[in-house]
């Protein structure tokens, strides 16, 4: 995938980032949040679930053929080895417990990369409704 290419997906990115972030912000300072310990003693709650599941069905519909490592999923026990070509890098809600403690210090990150380089990266926060994106020079957003 050229430069090009990959930067006509920030648009689509964008958005998959800032519908997760509309699905966490009912659990946010407000009731009906539940939260677990992972096995590596970090917290999760039902507002990453949704998230997580919101972003990978829309990956999915928007490249069907990019794999997708997640950060819930791989707790969850999936240990995916990153291909050498494209793939997905999800963080559903990162900063877990900032959000748990009621502050407003967590994000929505969403990244291509490509082996091992980085291709594009959004970052949505969804209190202040910021995002910021980039796929390389001259692409950057907010």
């Amino acid at each position: 995938m050229t430069r090009e290419e990959t930067a006509l997906l920030i648009p689509s990115i964008r958005a998959i980032s800032e519908a997760a972030g509309e699905e966490i912000m009912p659990f946010f300072r407000r009731g009906g949040l539940t939260v677990k310990s992972k096995r590596d003693g970090s917290l999760v709650t039902n507002a990453d679930i949704v998230a997580e599941k919101r972003i990978l069905s829309a990956l999915h519909e928007l490249t069907p053929t990019i794999p997708v490592i997640s950060e819930e999923a791989v707790s969850a026990g999936m240990r995916p080895v990153p291909p050498n070509g494209l793939w997905w890098l999800v963080d559903p809600l990162d900063g877990t417990q900032d959000f748990v403690c009621g502050r407003a210090e967590f994000t929505v990150n969403i990244a291509l990369v490509e082996g091992d380089q980085l291709r594009l990266g959004v970052v949505h926060q969804p209190v202040s409704l910021q995002t910021y994106a980039g796929a390389g020079p001259g692409t950057a957003s907010c």
